[in-house]
This record gives C-alpha cells, structure tokens and sequence, in this order.
C-alpha cells in the first residue's frame, strides 16, 4: 500500500483545487466540473493522482468555492480490469481546465515543428487532437480557436474575390472549378460557428471539420 493511502484526513492543493485524504479514499473538491471524469464502469477512467490510480466512486456537492466534490476509490488491481483512458490529475491538469486557451508542456518534453500548419490543425478529428497535439503540447482549445478564425478570414477574402475580381481564391490556385469556391463560402461559417460554440463552452476536444453532423443527425 502506497504512502500517501496512511495519510490522515488532510487536504494538499492542486491549484484552487484541495484533495483530501480517507484512508484509502480521496475526495478532491473542484473548482470546476471536469465532465471526464465519469463513474459508469463502461466508460470510466483511471485517474492518476500521486503515482496511485483510482476511479471515480461518488459526485457530490461542495461549497460555494469549491462547488463540486469528486470520491475518488482505488482502481482495482484484480480482474484484468483495464482503464479505457488514465487522466493524470496534477497542476497541469488543473491549469489547462481552469486556463483554457494557455500553452501546455508537451508529455515528451520536446516541442513539434508544427507551427506552420497550426491554423490547419483545428479541422483534424477529436481523437486527433486528444491522443495527438495535447501530448505533443498543442492546447486543442487554442488550437481549435486558431483555425476558427483562420476560416472566417479565408472565407471573408472569398467573398471579396468572388464579388470583386469575379473569381473565388479556390479558381485562382487550382484551376476553373468555381462550385469549391461557393462550397467554401457556404460550409466553412457554418461549421466554424458550431465549433467555435463548442470552443467557447470549453470543451476539451472540439470536433473537427464537420465531425459533429453525425452526432446532430443522431439526436
């Protein structure tokens, strides 16, 4: 048995966050809500705190600074039972929560020579973004927010060279296919406002380039 699972009822903070010790148990109280943090078997992680993994046991109501309290239980080490994701919950962790557009250190600790293509990087996948860019250091909000606003410029210059030198930038490069240069004018706005909404509201990794249609049509 680990350390820390002997440690009397004491707290230790992480960020704004205070973790409190019950034996084998923890209770963190939040801040903030962190939604992936989930208690259904088939769906939960293991979420790492000080070398020692647990799972999510309880959600009950905090205080008015601390609103949400997380009871966290020992990961069972018996069954084969296999986390479908670990989440290391740590001041790193609670800093991207709380500063949802900040630089983050890469897993790595090396930095990619993806700069060049950061306003591109926005339309890949969800998952993408998750098992890729945030542990190469790229903040998926921040670059989510990046490519939102390179595609409402691409689609602002559109308009002025669809309207004003009566050929769309799509024409000028690749030849007289002008219906992709209406296509743009029409599709980018459109899924960049609904993924700038899901940027705005903080979720952690915004859809890409049309990923969210098939969860709207399913509803």
């Amino acid at each position: 048995m680990s350390e820390s699972h002997n440690r009397p009822p004491s707290g230790v903070e992480v960020g704004p966050d205070i973790v409190l010790y019950f034996g084998e148990k923890i209770v963190v109280c939040a801040a903030k809500e962190m939604p992936e943090w989930k208690s259904r078997e088939s769906s939960r992680p293991a979420i790492e705190f000080e070398e020692n993994r647990y799972y999510l046991s309880r959600k009950l109501l905090g205080d008015e600074e601390r609103p949400i309290r997380y009871e966290l239980s020992p990961w069972p080490n018996f069954g084969g039972i296999r986390p479908k994701f670990v989440i290391v919950y740590d001041e790193d962790y609670v800093a991207l929560r709380d500063g949802a557009f900040k630089k983050i250190k890469p897993s790595g600790g090396h930095k990619t020579n993806w700069r060049l293509f950061y306003p591109l990087l926005g339309f890949f996948p969800a998952s993408f973004k998750e098992n890729v860019l945030e542990p190469h250091g790229i903040n998926p909000l921040r670059i989510s927010l990046i490519t939102c606003l390179f595609a409402y410029l691409f689609f602002v210059m559109e308009l002025i060279s669809l309207f004003f030198f009566g050929s769309g930038l799509g024409q000028r490069l690749i030849g007289p296919l002008i219906w992709l240069d209406y296509l743009a004018v029409v599709a980018l706005p459109f899924d960049s406002a609904v993924r700038l909404y899901q940027v705005l509201n903080r979720e952690r990794y915004p859809d890409g380039f049309f990923e969210w249609l098939p969860k709207f049509l399913r509803r």
